[in-house]
């Protein structure tokens, strides 16, 4: 958790403060679009149910919506739901493998 933190917060003062490990500024900046990323995924994917555009359907998961008619895994809030936590959840373990794999961080045995 401790990359993710620091790629969000690439000030090496910043770290210091919060006792995050430094990382080089090249690192930090090729991080951060990845890690505004995952924090997006976040949102669009385990938090699909609470968007405006599905709120709606909250109420009856299991059956049919015409607000979900042509979403990924619809036309249920719950198919929908599994669809997109899924698809979040596999661009999240690439972009945490990519931040975790950039040049300058503290050996993750060391932390």
């Amino acid at each position: 958790m401790n990359h993710l933190a620091y790629s969000l917060f690439p000030s090496p003062r910043l770290a210091d403060r919060l006792g995050l490990p430094r990382r080089s500024p090249v690192a930090a900046f090729l991080a951060f679009p990845l890690a505004v990323l995952v924090v997006y995924l976040v949102w669009s994917g385990w938090l699909y149910p609470l968007r405006p555009d599905t709120i709606g359907a909250l109420g009856h998961p299991f059956t049919a919506d015409p607000l979900l008619s042509g979403a990924w895994g619809g036309p249920t809030l719950v198919g929908a739901w599994v669809v997109h936590a899924m698809a979040a959840l596999g661009l999240q373990v690439v972009c945490m493998a990519v931040i975790r794999r950039l040049p300058g961080r503290t050996p993750a045995g060391a932390v």
